[in-house]
């Protein structure tokens, strides 16, 4: 079983799964114990038939266009410096329904 990290305020920095409405926006907030704090945060997104998709969050959170059904991966990588150890990855299934 996969282990989730929680914040220093016992709220998951990223949810696990995320239900939307097809032909709906996105938007998913990121909870950090100190949403002042710098960092460096990523994303990838693979849809469920194999598209890949990446940008950088702004703002603490994570808005995509509406996606097609199904069931999609999103992972969030965290750090001050993404390149140096140190940093997270977070994952997220999101579940696209009519």
């Amino acid at each position: 079983m996969k282990k989730t990290r929680k914040t220093k305020l016992g709220r998951l920095a990223v949810p696990v799964s995320k239900e939307f409405k097809q032909n709906s926006p996105i938007f998913i907030p990121l909870f950090f114990a100190d949403p002042t704090q710098k960092r460096q945060i990523v994303w990838e997104l693979q849809l469920e038939n194999g598209q890949c998709d990446s940008g950088r969050v702004s703002r603490n959170a994570i808005n995509l266009p509406s996606l097609p059904i199904g069931i999609h991966h999103l992972t969030v990588i965290v750090g001050q410096n993404l390149l140096s150890k140190g940093h997270k990855i977070y994952e997220c299934s999101l579940h696209i329904s009519e």
